[in-house]
Protein backbone atom coordinates (compact mmCIF):
# COMPACT_ATOMS: atom_id res chain seq x y z
CA UNK A 1 0.00 0.00 0.00
CA UNK A 2 1.63 3.29 -1.08
CA UNK A 3 0.13 5.42 1.72
CA UNK A 4 1.01 5.38 5.39
CA UNK A 5 -1.41 6.29 8.12
CA UNK A 6 0.58 9.29 9.37
CA UNK A 7 0.56 10.89 5.92
CA UNK A 8 -3.20 10.44 5.62
CA UNK A 9 -3.82 11.75 9.13
CA UNK A 10 -1.69 14.80 8.42
CA UNK A 11 -3.59 15.48 5.20
CA UNK A 12 -6.99 15.23 6.89
CA UNK A 13 -5.84 17.42 9.77
CA UNK A 14 -4.83 20.16 7.31
CA UNK A 15 -8.15 19.84 5.47
CA UNK A 16 -10.09 20.05 8.73
CA UNK A 17 -8.07 22.85 10.37
CA UNK A 18 -7.11 24.97 7.39
CA UNK A 19 -3.40 25.42 8.14
CA UNK A 20 -0.25 23.42 8.74
CA UNK A 21 0.31 24.92 12.18
CA UNK A 22 -3.22 24.16 13.39
CA UNK A 23 -2.97 20.65 11.97
CA UNK A 24 0.36 20.15 13.73
CA UNK A 25 -1.14 21.30 17.03
CA UNK A 26 -4.05 18.90 16.61
CA UNK A 27 -1.67 15.99 15.93
CA UNK A 28 0.87 17.05 18.59
CA UNK A 29 3.69 17.16 16.05
CA UNK A 30 5.77 19.93 14.49
CA UNK A 31 4.64 21.91 11.41
CA UNK A 32 7.76 20.57 9.66
CA UNK A 33 6.57 17.00 10.24
CA UNK A 34 3.18 17.83 8.73
CA UNK A 35 4.83 19.54 5.75
CA UNK A 36 7.08 16.54 5.15
CA UNK A 37 4.15 14.10 5.32
CA UNK A 38 2.16 16.21 2.86
CA UNK A 39 5.06 16.46 0.42
CA UNK A 40 5.51 12.69 0.45
CA UNK A 41 1.78 12.11 0.00
CA UNK A 42 1.63 14.65 -2.83
CA UNK A 43 4.39 12.84 -4.73
CA UNK A 44 2.62 9.51 -4.33
CA UNK A 45 -0.81 10.75 -5.44
CA UNK A 46 0.56 12.77 -8.35
CA UNK A 47 -2.21 15.38 -8.25
CA UNK A 48 -2.44 18.73 -6.42
CA UNK A 49 -4.30 18.15 -3.15
CA UNK A 50 -3.97 21.52 -1.40
CA UNK A 51 -3.76 25.17 -2.42
CA UNK A 52 -3.02 28.35 -0.52
CA UNK A 53 -5.87 30.59 0.58
CA UNK A 54 -4.84 33.74 2.45
CA UNK A 55 -2.70 32.65 5.36
CA UNK A 56 -4.02 29.10 5.28
CA UNK A 57 -4.63 26.30 2.84
CA UNK A 58 -7.69 24.59 1.42
CA UNK A 59 -8.18 21.38 -0.57
CA UNK A 60 -8.34 21.45 -4.34
CA UNK A 61 -11.13 19.63 -6.16
CA UNK A 62 -8.84 16.58 -6.26
CA UNK A 63 -8.10 17.06 -2.56
CA UNK A 64 -11.78 17.11 -1.62
CA UNK A 65 -12.44 13.88 -3.48
CA UNK A 66 -9.33 12.29 -1.99
CA UNK A 67 -10.26 13.43 1.55
CA UNK A 68 -13.62 11.67 1.36
CA UNK A 69 -11.96 8.36 0.51
CA UNK A 70 -9.21 8.89 3.08
CA UNK A 71 -11.79 9.25 5.85
CA UNK A 72 -13.33 5.96 4.82
CA UNK A 73 -9.94 4.25 4.66
CA UNK A 74 -8.99 5.36 8.15
CA UNK A 75 -12.39 4.47 9.57
CA UNK A 76 -12.27 0.99 8.02
CA UNK A 77 -8.73 0.51 9.32
CA UNK A 78 -9.72 1.43 12.88
CA UNK A 79 -12.92 -0.58 12.69
CA UNK A 80 -11.11 -3.66 11.39
CA UNK A 81 -8.88 -3.70 14.45
CA UNK A 82 -11.94 -3.42 16.72
CA UNK A 83 -13.65 -6.24 14.82
CA UNK A 84 -10.59 -8.48 15.11
CA UNK A 85 -10.37 -7.89 18.86
CA UNK A 86 -14.07 -8.61 19.23
CA UNK A 87 -13.68 -11.89 17.36
CA UNK A 88 -11.13 -13.04 19.93
CA UNK A 89 -13.68 -12.85 22.73
CA UNK A 90 -14.96 -16.23 23.85
CA UNK A 91 -18.06 -14.70 25.41
CA UNK A 92 -20.78 -13.37 23.13
CA UNK A 93 -20.31 -9.57 23.01
CA UNK A 94 -23.23 -7.33 24.01
CA UNK A 95 -25.36 -5.45 21.52
CA UNK A 96 -24.17 -1.87 22.06
CA UNK A 97 -26.64 0.96 21.58
CA UNK A 98 -26.21 4.71 21.94
CA UNK A 99 -28.46 7.74 21.53
CA UNK A 100 -29.17 11.18 22.98
CA UNK A 101 -31.12 11.06 26.25
CA UNK A 102 -34.25 12.28 24.44
CA UNK A 103 -34.49 8.94 22.63
CA UNK A 104 -34.81 7.08 25.94
CA UNK A 105 -37.59 9.41 27.07
CA UNK A 106 -39.44 9.16 23.77
CA UNK A 107 -39.28 5.47 22.78
CA UNK A 108 -35.97 3.70 23.26
CA UNK A 109 -36.39 2.70 26.90
CA UNK A 110 -39.61 0.81 26.16
CA UNK A 111 -38.14 -0.73 22.99
CA UNK A 112 -35.07 -2.02 24.83
CA UNK A 113 -37.20 -3.47 27.64
CA UNK A 114 -39.49 -5.31 25.22
CA UNK A 115 -36.56 -6.58 23.17
CA UNK A 116 -34.83 -7.94 26.30
CA UNK A 117 -38.03 -9.72 27.31
CA UNK A 118 -38.34 -11.25 23.84
CA UNK A 119 -34.64 -12.16 23.51
CA UNK A 120 -33.25 -12.73 27.02
CA UNK A 121 -30.06 -14.33 25.68
CA UNK A 122 -28.99 -11.09 23.94
CA UNK A 123 -27.02 -8.85 26.28
CA UNK A 124 -27.60 -5.15 25.69
CA UNK A 125 -25.54 -2.17 26.77
CA UNK A 126 -26.71 1.41 26.32
CA UNK A 127 -24.89 4.71 26.71
CA UNK A 128 -26.17 8.24 26.23
CA UNK A 129 -24.28 10.34 23.71
CA UNK A 130 -24.53 13.56 21.79
CA UNK A 131 -25.03 13.56 18.04
CA UNK A 132 -21.44 14.78 17.59
CA UNK A 133 -20.14 11.80 19.56
CA UNK A 134 -22.42 9.29 17.88
CA UNK A 135 -20.83 9.34 14.42
CA UNK A 136 -17.37 8.55 15.80
CA UNK A 137 -18.67 5.81 18.11
CA UNK A 138 -20.30 4.09 15.14
CA UNK A 139 -17.36 4.49 12.77
CA UNK A 140 -14.86 3.17 15.31
CA UNK A 141 -17.12 0.18 16.14
CA UNK A 142 -17.48 1.24 19.76
CA UNK A 143 -21.25 0.81 19.35
CA UNK A 144 -23.39 -1.28 17.00
CA UNK A 145 -26.51 0.88 16.61
CA UNK A 146 -27.02 4.59 17.07
CA UNK A 147 -30.15 6.74 17.06
CA UNK A 148 -30.24 10.37 15.97
CA UNK A 149 -32.72 12.97 14.77
CA UNK A 150 -30.48 13.83 11.83
CA UNK A 151 -29.53 11.38 9.12
CA UNK A 152 -25.76 10.85 8.82
CA UNK A 153 -24.04 12.71 5.99
CA UNK A 154 -21.09 10.32 5.82
CA UNK A 155 -20.59 7.42 3.44
CA UNK A 156 -19.21 5.41 6.36
CA UNK A 157 -22.68 5.34 7.98
CA UNK A 158 -26.14 4.28 6.83
CA UNK A 159 -29.70 4.68 8.09
CA UNK A 160 -31.66 1.44 8.10
CA UNK A 161 -35.02 2.55 9.54
CA UNK A 162 -36.95 5.67 10.43
CA UNK A 163 -39.39 6.68 13.15
CA UNK A 164 -41.77 9.60 12.65
CA UNK A 165 -41.34 12.10 15.45
CA UNK A 166 -43.63 15.17 15.35
CA UNK A 167 -42.99 18.08 17.72
CA UNK A 168 -46.02 19.97 19.04
CA UNK A 169 -46.55 23.14 21.02
CA UNK A 170 -47.94 22.40 24.48
CA UNK A 171 -49.40 24.64 27.14
CA UNK A 172 -51.59 24.73 30.22
CA UNK A 173 -54.88 22.85 29.86
CA UNK A 174 -57.16 25.74 30.86
CA UNK A 175 -55.60 28.44 28.65
CA UNK A 176 -56.83 29.51 25.24
CA UNK A 177 -53.82 30.18 23.03
CA UNK A 178 -53.42 32.21 19.87
CA UNK A 179 -50.39 33.88 18.32
CA UNK A 180 -50.60 36.92 20.58
CA UNK A 181 -50.87 34.80 23.73
CA UNK A 182 -47.97 32.60 22.65
CA UNK A 183 -45.85 35.68 21.96
CA UNK A 184 -46.51 36.95 25.51
CA UNK A 185 -46.00 33.57 27.18
CA UNK A 186 -42.82 32.33 28.82
CA UNK A 187 -41.21 29.70 26.60
CA UNK A 188 -39.34 26.86 28.27
CA UNK A 189 -36.44 25.72 26.08
CA UNK A 190 -33.68 23.14 26.26
CA UNK A 191 -29.95 23.85 26.44
CA UNK A 192 -27.88 24.85 23.36
CA UNK A 193 -26.95 21.84 21.25
CA UNK A 194 -30.18 20.01 22.04
CA UNK A 195 -32.25 18.86 19.09
CA UNK A 196 -35.38 20.13 20.87
CA UNK A 197 -33.71 23.54 21.23
CA UNK A 198 -33.04 23.62 17.47
CA UNK A 199 -36.68 22.80 16.71
CA UNK A 200 -37.88 25.49 19.13
CA UNK A 201 -35.65 28.20 17.69
CA UNK A 202 -36.68 27.38 14.12
CA UNK A 203 -40.35 27.38 15.13
CA UNK A 204 -40.07 30.82 16.75
CA UNK A 205 -38.40 32.20 13.61
CA UNK A 206 -41.01 30.66 11.29
CA UNK A 207 -43.92 31.79 13.49
CA UNK A 208 -42.29 35.21 13.81
CA UNK A 209 -42.61 35.68 17.57
CA UNK A 210 -39.96 36.70 20.11
CA UNK A 211 -41.23 35.62 23.53
CA UNK A 212 -39.40 35.50 26.85
CA UNK A 213 -37.20 32.39 27.00
CA UNK A 214 -36.12 30.36 30.00
CA UNK A 215 -33.70 27.48 29.67
CA UNK A 216 -34.64 24.23 31.40
CA UNK A 217 -32.11 21.46 30.70
CA UNK A 218 -34.53 18.54 31.02
CA UNK A 219 -37.58 17.50 29.04
CA UNK A 220 -39.21 15.98 32.12
CA UNK A 221 -38.70 19.24 34.04
CA UNK A 222 -40.20 21.21 31.15
CA UNK A 223 -43.24 18.93 31.12
CA UNK A 224 -43.75 19.44 34.86
CA UNK A 225 -43.56 23.20 34.41
CA UNK A 226 -46.07 23.16 31.55
CA UNK A 227 -48.48 21.05 33.64
CA UNK A 228 -48.32 23.69 36.39
CA UNK A 229 -48.96 26.52 33.94
CA UNK A 230 -45.48 28.04 34.27
CA UNK A 231 -45.03 28.40 30.52
CA UNK A 232 -45.33 26.79 27.11
CA UNK A 233 -42.92 24.72 25.07
CA UNK A 234 -42.51 22.70 21.90
CA UNK A 235 -41.70 19.07 22.51
CA UNK A 236 -41.95 15.59 21.01
CA UNK A 237 -45.50 14.27 20.96
CA UNK A 238 -44.23 10.85 22.09
CA UNK A 239 -43.04 12.30 25.38
CA UNK A 240 -46.29 14.13 26.21
CA UNK A 241 -48.76 11.65 24.69
CA UNK A 242 -49.99 10.46 28.11
CA UNK A 243 -50.46 14.06 29.33
CA UNK A 244 -52.38 15.04 26.21
CA UNK A 245 -54.64 12.00 26.51
CA UNK A 246 -55.19 12.64 30.22
CA UNK A 247 -55.86 16.33 29.66
CA UNK A 248 -53.14 17.51 32.04
CA UNK A 249 -51.86 19.79 29.26
CA UNK A 250 -53.10 20.83 25.85
CA UNK A 251 -51.65 20.73 22.36
CA UNK A 252 -51.68 24.18 20.77
CA UNK A 253 -52.49 24.38 17.07
CA UNK A 254 -50.42 26.72 14.92
CA UNK A 255 -49.97 27.06 11.15
CA UNK A 256 -46.39 25.78 11.38
CA UNK A 257 -46.80 22.75 13.65
CA UNK A 258 -46.43 19.83 14.06
CA UNK A 259 -42.71 19.97 13.19
CA UNK A 260 -41.28 16.81 11.63
CA UNK A 261 -37.95 15.63 13.05
CA UNK A 262 -37.73 11.84 12.65
CA UNK A 263 -35.45 9.46 14.48
CA UNK A 264 -33.02 7.39 12.39
CA UNK A 265 -31.64 3.95 13.26
CA UNK A 266 -28.01 4.11 12.12
CA UNK A 267 -25.20 1.57 11.69
CA UNK A 268 -21.74 1.53 10.14
CA UNK A 269 -21.94 1.10 6.37
CA UNK A 270 -18.70 -0.77 5.71
CA UNK A 271 -19.52 -4.05 7.38
CA UNK A 272 -21.98 -6.92 7.33
CA UNK A 273 -24.54 -6.65 10.10
CA UNK A 274 -24.03 -8.96 13.09
CA UNK A 275 -26.96 -11.27 13.80
CA UNK A 276 -28.00 -9.39 16.96
CA UNK A 277 -28.12 -6.10 15.05
CA UNK A 278 -30.39 -7.68 12.44
CA UNK A 279 -32.50 -9.16 15.22
CA UNK A 280 -32.94 -5.75 16.90
CA UNK A 281 -33.71 -4.05 13.58
CA UNK A 282 -36.35 -6.63 12.67
CA UNK A 283 -37.89 -6.40 16.14
CA UNK A 284 -38.04 -2.59 15.99
CA UNK A 285 -39.84 -2.74 12.63
CA UNK A 286 -42.17 -5.60 13.57
CA UNK A 287 -43.09 -3.71 16.75
CA UNK A 288 -43.89 -0.67 14.56
CA UNK A 289 -41.53 1.49 16.58
CA UNK A 290 -39.58 2.05 13.34
CA UNK A 291 -40.59 1.63 9.73
CA UNK A 292 -38.93 0.33 6.59
CA UNK A 293 -36.47 2.75 4.95
CA UNK A 294 -38.65 3.81 2.02
CA UNK A 295 -37.49 7.44 1.89
CA UNK A 296 -34.25 7.68 3.80
CA UNK A 297 -31.86 10.42 2.63
CA UNK A 298 -28.63 9.21 1.04
CA UNK A 299 -25.27 10.21 2.51
CA UNK A 300 -23.46 12.82 0.45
Amino acid sequence: MPFVTKQLQAFLAVVDHGSLRSAADALSVSPAAVSSALASLQRTVGAPLLQREGRGVKPTAAGLAFADDVRRMLVISTASIATAKSAMQTERPPLRLSAPAAASEAFLGDLIAKFMMRFPSVRISFEASTRAQLWGLLEERQIDIGFAQVAPDRRTLQSLAIRENPFVVVGARATQYNKAVLAQSVWLIREPGSGTREVTEQFLRDYDIKPELRMIGSSSAIISCVREGVGVSIIERDIVRADLEAGTMSAVRTPVTPRARPWYLIVAADRSLPSDVNKFLEFAIQSKVFSEPTHLPSPT
